[in-house]
């Protein structure tokens, strides 16, 4: 108990912080769409612009983050409802082939002329945010239902951390599909999110002697395996691309880490289930 009275308010002030740094960059990507200007290539001249779908999911999502902090359950609940929504349908317009009709509604409410398609990693990542706090907002709290949010929201992390790795490296590490790739500012919301989620996760869970939820050892190993399955996608995906072998080089600490952080958390994981 007094590990979790100890740990409890910083992982609500870790949530607090992400949803709204979330939310902060997707309204402030929104508002920036709405004044036609670009501030992923103004930051970053690598980087395509956010797609308007992108950044209203991530503005929902992280708004829903902070409504799981400051305990609005129906505030959370809506915006989850939102996110999925336009998920679900995003997919089938793809699937389907019926047109970026979602997309072009978004964009023509922000004036917006000239607008990216949404990237195919950012879609997974909106899906498995939209889960999680589904999953999050419920009146039975679960410890293994929290372990399965917390799992999802360092998948999410583990997919920013990639993207944004590949604009720090040169590697199109970011890029499922070559006509889509995702954007930079999409890769630190992502982060943040996948990074608020778990933070949500753990607010609420038993915790061990150490501060730490009994179940973060798994988290960290599906982190860890996601890192390096997110850069197997990447480059299998590359749609002719060509990935550079001294550009590579740059990604090889952080499949090492990933390697040796899954390992070790698999292990570890091992002798907690084992007592």
């Amino acid at each position: 108990m007094q590990n979790e009275y100890r740990a409890g308010p910083i992982y609500h002030a870790g949530l607090i912080v992400s949803g709204g740094m979330c939310a902060g960059l997707g309204i402030a990507i929104l508002v920036a769409m709405a004044l036609h200007r670009a501030p992923d290539t103004q930051l970053l001249p690598a980087s395509v612009s956010t797609s308007p779908a992108a950044a209203l999911g991530f503005a929902a999502c992280g708004l829903a983050l902070i409504g799981i902090g400051c305990w609005f359950p129906r505030v959370t609940s809506v915006l989850a409802m939102v996110t999925m929504s336009m998920v679900i349908s995003l997919v089938a317009e793809r699937a389907f082939g019926a047109g970026p009709r979602v997309e072009t509604m978004i964009a023509a409410n922000l004036g917006v002329a000239d607008w990216d398609v949404i990237a195919p990693n950012t879609l997974v990542v909106l899906l498995l945010g939209a889960v999680a706090l589904f999953l999050r907002h419920t009146h039975r709290w679960f410890e293994k239902r929290l372990k399965m949010i917390a799992i999802l929201g360092s998948i999410i992390f583990a997919i920013g951390i990639v993207a944004a790795m590949g604009y720090m490296t040169g590697v199109p590490s970011y890029v499922w599909q070559s006509r889509a790739p995702m954007s930079f500012l999409s890769a630190v919301c992502t982060c943040t999110l996948g990074l608020g989620i778990v933070m949500s996760a753990c607010r609420y869970s038993e915790m061990d002697d150490t501060g730490l939820p009994r179940w973060f050892s798994l988290v960290v190993c599906a982190g860890a395996l996601t890192i390096n399955l997110t850069t197997a996608v990447a480059y299998l995906c590359r749609d002719g691309q060509t990935w550079k072998g001294v550009e590579v080089i740059g990604l090889a600490p952080m499949i090492i880490i990933s390697l040796m952080l899954s390992a070790m958390a698999a292990r570890q994981a091992r002798r907690q289930a084992a007592f």
